[in-house]
C-alpha cells in the first residue's frame, strides 16, 4: 500500500472541484477519498524535486549558441510555471482543510451532527485535539464549580510534568525550572528537554524553537 500511495498523485483540477463543491456545501464536509493528502503531498513532492532536475543534463558539444540561450529562457519559464502551480495547489489545499476544519467546529456548536467517516485521517487527527482541549475545559469547569480546590491542584500541577523539546538559536544562561531542577548553560544549536512553561517563555522571546516529535 505504501509504494502504491508514492505513486500516487492528483491534478489540480481535482483540487479545485473539491474545493468548490465544499463551498457550496451547507452541511457537514463532504467524503474524501482515505489518500487524498497523500496524493497531495506527492505531488508537491514531485514538482519541488522536479525543480532543475529535468534540465541537469550536459550541453551537447558544437551546440548552437542562440539554440542553447533560448532553451535556457525556456527552462526559466518552465521552473516559474512549476512553482506558480505549487503555490497556486497549496494555498488551495490550505483553503480546503482550513474550510472543512471549521465545519466540524461550526456543526459541533449548533449541537447538529456530521457524517465522521467523511473525515481523512488527517482530519481525524486535528478533530480529536480539539476534542481534548474540550474535555479538558469541561473538566476545569466542573472541577471549579463543584468546590474542589484539592482536586484542581491535583490537575493544574500536571502542567508542571508536561516537557517538550527545543533547540536553542542562542546562548542561554543556566536558570531553574517550574519543577526546581537547573537547566543549562545552553549554546546556539543545543537540543534540550525542557519543561513546558519555561519552554514556552523561552520560545515566546525567540530564543529557540519547539522540535516536533513525530513517531
Amino acid at each position: 500500500m505504501g509504494s502504491d500511495n508514492q505513486n500516487s498523485f492528483i491534478s489540480i483540477e481535482e483540487v479545485f472541484n473539491t474545493l468548490k463543491k465544499e463551498i457550496q456545501l451547507n452541511t457537514g464536509p463532504q467524503s474524501l477519498p482515505p489518500d487524498f493528502y497523500q496524493n497531495i503531498a506527492n505531488m508537491i513532492s514531485k514538482l519541488k524535486k522536479s525543480d532543475g532536475d529535468d534540465y541537469a543534463e550536459k550541453e551537447p558539444e558544437g551546440a548552437n549558441d542562440t539554440v542553447l540561450k533560448k532553451e535556457k529562457i525556456g527552462d526559466k519559464i518552465s521552473d516559474q510555471i512549476k512553482n506558480d502551480l505549487l503555490d497556486l495547489l497549496v494555498k488551495s489545499v490550505t483553503l480546503l482543510f482550513v474550510y472543512r476544519y471549521k465545519k466540524t467546529i461550526d456543526v459541533g456548536k449548533t449541537q447538529e451532527t456530521f457524517d465522521y467517516s467523511n473525515l481523512t485521517d488527517e482530519e481525524k487527527y486535528v478533530f480529536h485535539g480539539d476534542r481534548e482541549r474540550d474535555h479538558r475545559i469541561n473538566i476545569i469547569l466542573n472541577t471549579l464549580f463543584e468546590g474542589k480546590p484539592k482536586t484542581l491542584e491535583k490537575i493544574v500541577s500536571a502542567i508542571n510534568q508536561n516537557f517538550i523539546v527545543l533547540r536553542f538559536l542562542d546562548s542561554m544562561e543556566q536558570f531553574v525550572g517550574v519543577n526546581m531542577n537547573k537547566y543549562g548553560p545552553f549554546k546556539k544549536d543545543d537540543v534540550a528537554i525542557l519543561p513546558f512553561e519555561n519552554a514556552r517563555s523561552i520560545i515566546e522571546n525567540n530564543k529557540a524553537i519547539e522540535i516536533n516529535m513525530i513517531n
